[in-house]
């Protein structure tokens, strides 16, 4: 399974030469995977976090991004 994910946030500092970039995709079973990654120039670091819907009706909750 492929998910597309949409990007919420990416930022690039000069001075420490860090990358962030922050992404989300919505799953067919109805949560979100929230995926965060932090780029250094000797260093890659990624966090990945599942969101579950609110309730188990199928009504989820508003994207993080719309």
């Amino acid at each position: 399974m492929k998910l597309e994910y949409d990007l919420i946030e990416d930022s690039f500092d000069d001075t420490t030469n860090l990358r962030t970039m922050t992404e989300q995709a919505h799953t067919p079973w109805g949560g979100w995977l929230v995926r965060t990654t932090v780029y250094s120039p000797h260093l890659m670091s990624t966090n990945v976090t599942y969101v579950v819907r609110e309730n188990s009706t199928g009504e989820g909750f508003e994207p993080i991004v719309p």
